[in-house]
């Protein structure tokens, strides 16, 4: 230990404290430790006339004690303030923790820090560094200033707010050995594993480009180890085997289910019981929630008003963050999810029927309270309303499966969850489908209409998305000089059209003098630039999606105002690389849906890819965005970490088929593309004639089966097909389209039709045919 001079420290050593660490370690069922904790330093400045607590000293910058509190002034980045502070004995893991308060800053980028276990009263040091604007993806930072002085930031995420001037936030970062555990008002925000090139040292605090103010400062001893980030970080939990792609993660209808098979989440059923504590299946919430921590995804059920803060208490405490609030009542999920932005809401549907009516107000609801997903029983459930569901942007589990085919009914309807009693029988259904089998159609959004064969951005090449079968038309939204919005990718009208010039330059009269066709093709001459209302018009009560990027600033009350007027709220999903943009249309309209368009580098290895999925899903959930990411953006991680959480997310922009096929083939479900042509042609559901057939040994049965190609035309054609058993059977043998029973018993046999799409053999099966033989 280095020799200090003139230190006088705010010992507490000759006693020590029980405290309660309830938000910090997810050790027992109850989630609460306790543990002795000496206390090395503790200082709330209110009697230190002005001066620093003797010992602590200024390193760098400005920095004073004023008015009972700490102060750090930085006027730039170049130009920081730093603090360190002594500890007597530096070779302890601790808990360092303080009220930090943010004065000025230069720009919400600038940040403040608590500095921990600072090197030779200088560098190298770890910080938990909070920027103001900590709603930022980099916001709040586990970093390391390093050897040679240079940053190193090994993790970084968002809190789910802005901070506040003038306003307290309490910071407090758990330091054990390589560990580490950074929370902002007992909220964990960082968990890593990564303190490993220092293991002691002193603490300070720091500010860069920013005023801040440090109170009630607390060091404490902290002797125990916190769990590994394997078992209290992000995860995946362990899906069925299938050949199904994007096919449906299984969740347990209880505890007891989900311990039967591999199920991704579980359904626990919450109420208060006659003691006043919160209870799931016989078992107290907290432990419950022990009990399937990093195994199982926990979906509460929550029918009862007034338990909101005390299940948001009780996730909190337990460290839940990973988490599904579900209800029939839309006031109980949008109260909860309110609390605690990151938990993702559903809503159960209750009714015994479906019309459109119902459909447009469940997607309403939906959107409205902060939620993505429906929950809906298997019985009203069909394939056209599924796809209805996913072209809005809902997600949908179904609840049944009983019985394996029941399982092979209701994973035929494109669901993405099924919520089930009994998951062997649907473990055993998934795993009899062959090699690249399409069940879930997806949701293709015809980039700017189809620019591979048509003018980008024009009716006529809005036309032809529709009638090659998009579900989803995306478009681009500009304001002209005398307020008119009209539909352009670009700010000026120089690359699409034979005019020049800025959009925002020109009245909507002068751009409807240009040609927007002859630079495509002169049998396109004399297209013009659509309107935004032209544009809603044309597609008003057909049965596609308009999806919609504003491109514009300060557009989204108009846009907004004009979709009304059109009648076409059911019809629009909203989108735009600005955040704020979508944050202010969901305050808007919060029952249109609306998505965050980004593009990210894919993280190098597995354990990061997955905590970068988590992040990102958080940060959608937050702002009840969907996540609409560039399409290399993406990997198969990514896209199982959404689907098990029930987030549909749109992705952007294919214009090769190998990655269009790779990226369908990890089972992405939301592409946009350029080249709407090449799914138009591909089957998407093969439909089973018949469900049972019974036949005497010798017997034979042919079968034929017809697929959809276009839910909107309703169109069948006969196709070729073969059938097979996906089980060693001597009930049966098939040959061709030819059913031959062989001896008495009972077996599946399944149609499929092999095609080839994007370069690739994909198959479409039908659900299982029963075939029984009997003397």
């Amino acid at each position: 230990m280095r020799k200090r001079r003139n230190i006088v420290m705010k010992l507490a050593m000759i006693f020590t404290i029980i405290v309660m660490t309830a938000a910090s370690f997810p050790f027992e069922a109850s989630h609460i430790v306790r543990a002795e904790q000496s206390v090395l330093v503790e200082e709330n400045f209110d009697r230190l006339d002005d001066r620093l607590p003797d010992g602590w000293k200024v390193i760098e910058g400005q920095a004073a004690v004023e008015n009972g509190k700490l102060k750090l002034t930085s006027p730039s980045t170049a130009s920081p303030a730093r603090v360190l502070v002594p500890l007597p004995d530096e070779s302890r893991d601790i808990v360092f923790e303080a009220d930090m308060t943010f004065v000025s800053a230069v720009e919400d980028t600038r940040w403040a820090s608590l500095m921990y276990r600072v090197q030779s009263e200088d560098y190298p040091y770890y910080q938990f560094a909070v920027r103001r604007g900590t709603t930022a993806l980099n916001g709040v930072e586990f970093a390391e200033r390093d050897a040679q002085n240079k940053w190193v930031v090994p993790e970084a995420t968002f809190f789910t707010e802005n901070f506040e001037y003038n306003k307290p936030y309490r910071l407090k970062v758990i330091i054990s050995k390589n560990r580490v555990q950074q929370f902002i008002n007992n909220k964990l925000v960082i968990n890593s594993d990564q303190a490993m090139n220092m293991k002691n040292g002193d603490v300070g605090f720091q500010a860069s480009g920013s005023t801040v103010l440090f109170d009630n400062v607390k060091v404490s001893t902290f002797d125990q180890d916190l769990p590994p980030v394997d078992n209290s970080g992000a995860f995946l939990p362990e899906e069925v085997k299938t050949n199904i792609i994007n096919a449906p993660t299984l969740i347990g209808s209880s505890l007891s289910a989900a311990a039967d098979a591999n199920t991704a989440s579980v359904l626990l059923d919450v109420e208060r019981n006659a003691a006043g504590h919160l209870v799931t299946s016989g078992l107290p919430l907290s432990e419950a929630l022990a009990k399937v921590k990093n195994k199982h995804i926990p979906i509460l059920k929550i029918e009862q008003r007034g338990l909101e803060e005390e299940v948001v208490h009780t996730l909190n405490e337990t460290q839940s963050t990973d988490v599904h609030i579900v209800s029939s009542n839309p006031d109980i999920v949008k109260a909860i999810t309110t609390l605690m932005p990151t938990a993702r809401g559903g809503i159960i549907y209750t009714k015994q029927s479906f019309n459109k009516h119902d459909l447009n107000q469940l997607v309403r609801t939906v959107h409205s309270s902060n939620a993505k997903v429906a929950l809906i029983p298997q019985k009203i459930l069909t394939v056209e309303t599924v796809h209805y569901l996913h072209t809005r942007m809902v997600a949908v589990w179904g609840m049944g499966a009983g019985t394996e085919n029941a399982a092979h009914e209701l994973i035929h309807t494109g669901v993405d969850g099924m919520i089930t009693n009994n998951p062997a029988a649907s473990v055993e259904a998934l795993a009899k489908y062959p090699k690249n089998t399409i069940v879930q159609r997806p949701i293709v959004a015809a980039h700017r209409g189809v620019p591979s064969m048509a003018p980008e951005n024009t009716m006529a090449g809005y036309r032809l998305a529709y009638d090659l079968g998009a579900d989803q038309i995306e478009t681009d939204l500009q304001l002209t000089k005398d307020g008119h919005i009209i539909i352009m990718h670009d700010t000026t009208v120089d690359r699409t059209t034979n005019g020049k010039g800025a959009v925002r330059d020109l009245t909507l009269e002068e751009i409807r003098q240009l040609d927007a066709g002859s630079k495509f093709g002169e049998e396109f001459a004399g297209e013009k630039v659509p309107t935004f209302k032209e544009f809603l018009q044309e597609f008003k009560g057909k049965d596609v999606i308009l999806l919609i990027e504003l491109k514009d600033v300060d557009i989204e009350e108009q846009a907004i105002r004009e979709i009304k007027e059109a009648g076409m709220v059911d019809q629009v999903v909203l989108q735009s690389f600005d955040l704020g943009s979508m944050v202010k249309s969901f305050e808007l309209h919060p029952e249109i849906p609306v998505g965050y368009l980004y593009s990210a580098a894919v993280p190098g290895t597995q354990s990061a890819k997955i905590k970068n999925a988590q992040k990102m899903m958080d940060y959608g959930t937050n702002y009840n965005v969907t996540l609409n990411a560039s399409y290399g953006s993406t990997y198969k991680e990514f896209i199982q970490y959404m689907r098990q959480r029930g987030m549909l997310t749109m992705h952007w922009t294919f214009r090769e088929e190998a990655p269009f096929r790779d990226k369908l083939a990890e089972g992405l479900i939301g592409p946009i593309t350029d080249y709407m042509q090449w799914l138009t042609d591909s089957p998407i559901n093969l439909e089973t004639p018949i469900k049972k057939v019974n036949l005497k040994p010798g017997k034979t049965s042919t079968i034929r089966a017809k697929a959809f190609v276009d839910y909107r035309t309703a169109k069948k054609e006969n196709i070729p097909t073969e059938l097979f058993v996906t089980e060693n059977t001597d009930v049966v043998r098939v040959n061709g389209n030819t059913i031959e029973a062989v001896s008495p018993g009972t077996a599946q046999v399944f149609v499929k039709h092999t095609f080839s799409m994007l370069g690739q053999e994909w198959n479409v099966v039908g659900e299982p045919i029963e075939v029984h033989v009997k003397e």
